[in-house]
Formats: structure tokens, sequence, C-alpha cells
């Protein structure tokens, strides 16, 4: 069976669409929590930090900082392992941006009126109805900003979605059935090719993070790019000088995942990366 995503702005039904997705389908169901939390504990990062990281707007000096992409090279490997049994809902931070290029991911985004959306607000968050409305525009706004800095794009744009979902006339149980027609298509069968391409990107992030967590290493990973292939690492990229080569390429090797690392450098520039 394949992974589904959830998107959606703040407090508009995810969780309880996943719920229902998990119950329907038999689909074991990942949230957020529990991505910021596994991925802490995997690699040893204080829980608040991270979500912090994964969650708030990014601010000016961001740009000239490498803890964000940790953060996301931490939440995109951690995924990774989440969802590697297949049979998966993850609803949360940018799953269908996270997974992108493997093919039995169903990328679902919901939309729900925010007349519907500030009860729920003033229920779960103990708002007034105008506080509520505020909190619901500013968490939206956090969301699309923080895709925007990452990955250059608009969180909106549908071409990022197989399906999206209105909730203003549909139900939750409404859009679950139809969530559950469309994963059964052939077009997200889960196969050999599907595996492998999850596969490969569990490795290059698992790699990418590992050399962002490395302080010798750190600033220079930003400008590393990270591929793999059946057990085989490839960077490209600028590093500044042969000793920070050495640091690269020993801590790739030392991963027991690893089969062999290949290096194509566009070239070395003297100025810190």
């Amino acid at each position: 069976m394949a992974i589904i995503t959830i998107s959606r702005g703040s407090l508009s039904g995810g969780r309880s669409l996943a719920r229902c997705l998990g119950a329907n389908l038999g689909y074991r169901v990942v949230s957020r929590e529990e991505l910021v939390q596994e991925g802490a504990k995997r690699y040893g990062i204080d829980e608040k930090t991270l979500q912090k990281g994964l969650e708030e707007a990014p601010r000016f000096w961001d740009r000239f900082r490498v803890d964000r992409r940790i953060y996301v090279s931490v939440a995109q490997a951690t995924l990774c392992h989440l969802v590697e049994g297949d049979d998966v809902v993850y609803h949360g931070h940018a799953g269908h941006l996270l997974l992108r290029g493997v093919g039995h991911v169903l990328r679902v985004r919901i939309i729900m009126p925010m007349n519907q959306r500030i009860p729920l607000a003033v229920r779960e968050h103990g708002l007034s109805e105008g506080a509520a409305e505020g909190f619901i525009k500013k968490r939206d706004e956090e969301r699309a900003s923080w895709t925007r800095f990452l990955y250059g794009i608009d969180w909106l744009d549908p071409v990022l979605y197989d399906m999206t979902l209105n909730l203003e006339k549909f139900s939750i149980e409404d859009a679950c059935s139809l969530i559950s027609t469309m994963v059964g298509r052939p077009e997200f069968e889960v196969t050999d090719d599907n595996r492998r391409e999850l596969a490969d990107l569990k490795l290059a992030s698992h790699t990418h993070a590992t050399l962002f967590l490395n302080p010798k290493i750190a600033a220079a990973a930003a400008k590393i790019d990270v591929k793999a292939r059946d057990g085989v690492v490839h960077l490209s990229g600028i590093l500044p000088g042969d000793a920070l080569l050495d640091d690269v390429l020993k801590t790739c090797r030392e991963l027991p995942e690893v089969q062999d690392v290949r290096a194509e450098w566009l070239g070395a520039r003297e100025e810190a990366l």
C-alpha cells in the first residue's frame, strides 16, 4: 500500500482526517509531534529547539545561518524512517515536500473556510473569535513564509498536490472515503522502484543530517548536495579546502548504511562557507 501526506492550514481538520484514514485503511498515523520527538531522539537535538526550528517563520538573519537547514535534514531523514514500512498517513510538517520524488506518495491538501476554522481555534485554544482568526492567520503565514524560505515555492501551488479537497461541503468522512478510493489506484501502487526511491532518499537525508551535525562540517554542509543510489552516496558542491574534504568523506564512510562515497566538487575557495 501507499503513503499519504496531508497538508493543510492550521486547524483545518487534518488530524481528524488522518485518524479517519488510519481507521478506514488500517494505516499507521504519524503526526508532526511524533516526527519531532523521533527526530530529536535519533539525532540528539533538543525537542523544543527542533519544533521551534520547523514551525516558526524565518527571520532576516536566518538566511545567513544553517540551523534551519539542519532541522529540515533531520525532519526529512526521520520521516523517511517513519514511513519506510508503507501503509502510513502523515499529517504535519511539509510531508509532501520532504518525500518529493517517492512515487507511491499520495499528496493531499485540504482547505476549510475561515468561518469553520474559527470555532475549532476557540474550542482547542480557549480564544475569543477575534483572537482565533488572528491566531489562524499568523500560523498560516508562518507556514507559507517557512516554505518560501527553505524551498523557494508557494505552498498553495496546486501542482504540489495530487488532490485538493475543500471541506466546506465535504465532511471528514466524505473526504476520507474519496482519499481511500484514490490511494487504491495503480498510480500509487508500491513498486520495487518506489521502494528504492525511498531508500535512496532516506540514505541521502540521513547522510546530510549527519554532516550538518558535525561541528567541523556544519557551516559547509549547507553547500554540499547529497544524493544516494543503492547504498552509494554522491556528493557535490564547494568546499574550502582538502582538510575539510577529508572530514566530509570520513563522516560519510563511517555510516554503516553507506557502501561507498563518490564526490564531484565544483571547486574550492578560501572564504568561510
